[in-house]
């Protein structure tokens, strides 16, 4: 296989009428940035792009979600490549021309780039449809804690759509330009979010005997809770528990105790065992404290995402070929896994996946992710479009 070239441009890999489509696309989207499941504006962007590229199986899931089919020469499997494409709730600080126009609200996770990328690649695949089978693109919302893979997933994405197996690559913040990150097994942690109701009896902050404080309740609830990662999980795992939030009275009545205290935070961890072991033990401890304090605890434990694990035979696979076209040196396979989340995890839970994060820092793109100061690095693009054109050479071979 030939080295790829990294003097090689957009238009180069695609055209430069798609190119300059690409770059516009990814301007627009980053001006006019949507939250959640509500990427209305952004699917329809995405539909419009993808008929100028002459795409013509263009399917919704889930109201926002676009997936779009696009045949090969010859019948064959179908394997599946994801971009996500929703914002965050942040007010961007960039000073870009194309600056975010909607208040608090911005792209600064680099999502309108990854759509980008993979608007980039359907024009490659046009152009490039000799090999036997399909691909499909899946343009997901909802990515930032809506969980809109699984809801693509839940509306028969892979019913209509069964796909052998499925790609998707990040940008990797604080990662040089260019650089590959990928690993078998675990890349990013599950998320979930426990929330906790402490209820007790409320009164005057004078006479605590005559009710039932939740308050001290709570502080001991908080303080047990963290103990579970110390005392409970193997050192030799990953685990994360924080109590992020917490509600308790009013501050204009600081001589009322309240009838109840609500805490909510977040668990992350890489193994569906210590998962499980985590949660167990929050409910034994709720209740335990709850009975020592005369208080009522309540859980709420909601499994947001699963751990995002690569498929290790689809990693055994890939890996030499990667190494091949863009060097060992480039590729950086020895890492810890993250413990943010991400939500591709429900598709490579369904049928076999590989996450790929891709460094996208320079000297003019430096701020980390879902900082205001953030900014996508579109010099990354044509590697980009070259890595999904790799994995497809190699998993649905082009002929000659």
């Amino acid at each position: 296989m030939i080295r790829f070239n990294d003097q090689a441009t957009l238009a180069d890999l695609i055209g430069a009428e798609a190119s300059r489509l690409v770059v516009e696309f990814r301007r627009d989207l980053h001006r006019h940035p949507e939250i959640g499941m509500e990427t209305f504006r952004t699917a329809e962007k995405v539909e419009q792009a993808l008929r100028t590229l002459g795409v013509e199986e263009i399917r919704r899931f889930a109201g926002t979600g676009v997936a779009a089919l696009i045949p090969g020469e010859r019948p064959g499997p179908t394997i599946g490549f994801r971009a996500d494409m929703d914002a965050l709730p942040i007010a961007e600080e960039t000073g870009l021309e194309y600056a975010s126009e909607v208040p608090k609200c911005a792209h600064l996770c680099g999502h309108d780039g990854h759509a980008a990328g993979l608007l980039a690649f359907a024009a490659w695949v046009m152009r490039h449809r000799r090999f036997a089978g399909s691909v499909l693109l899946i343009f997901q919302p909802g990515e930032e804690g809506y969980a809109g893979a699984d809801k693509m997933i839940r509306e028969g994405l892979f019913e209509v759509y069964p796909c052998r197996e499925v790609f998707a690559i990040h940008a990797a913040g604080k990662s040089p330009l260019g650089e590959i990150r990928v690993k078998p097994g675990a890349m990013m942690a599950s998320v979930d979010v426990p929330t906790f109701v402490v209820e007790g009896r409320g009164g005057h902050g004078g006479r605590p005997h005559q009710t039932v404080d939740p308050v001290p309740a709570a502080a001991e609830l908080i303080l047990a809770l963290q103990t579970i990662v110390s005392r409970n999980v193997d050192a030799a795992d990953s685990a994360v528990v924080s109590l992020c939030a917490l509600e308790a009275g009013d501050m204009k009545a600081p001589t009322v105790i309240p009838a109840r205290v609500s805490i909510r935070g977040t668990v992350r961890t890489h193994d569906p065992k210590v998962q499980d072991l985590i949660e167990r033990r929050m409910r034994e401890t709720a209740e335990g404290i709850g009975l020592a304090t005369e208080t009522t605890i309540s859980l709420d434990y909601a499994r947001v995402y699963p751990p995002q694990m690569n498929d290790p035979e689809l990693f055994a696979a890939l890996e030499p070929v990667l190494a091949e076209r863009y060097g060992r040196e480039r590729m950086t396979t020895d890492f810890r896994p993250g413990m943010g989340g991400e939500d591709f995890a429900f598709m490579s839970a369904a049928v076999p996946g590989i996450y790929i994060q891709l460094g996208i820092d320079d000297e003019d793109h430096s701020a980390p992710l879902h900082s205001p100061k953030f900014s996508f690095n579109e010099r990354v693009l044509p590697m980009w479009t070259d890595l999904f054109a790799t994995i497809l050479r190699a998993r649905l071979p082009l002929e000659d």
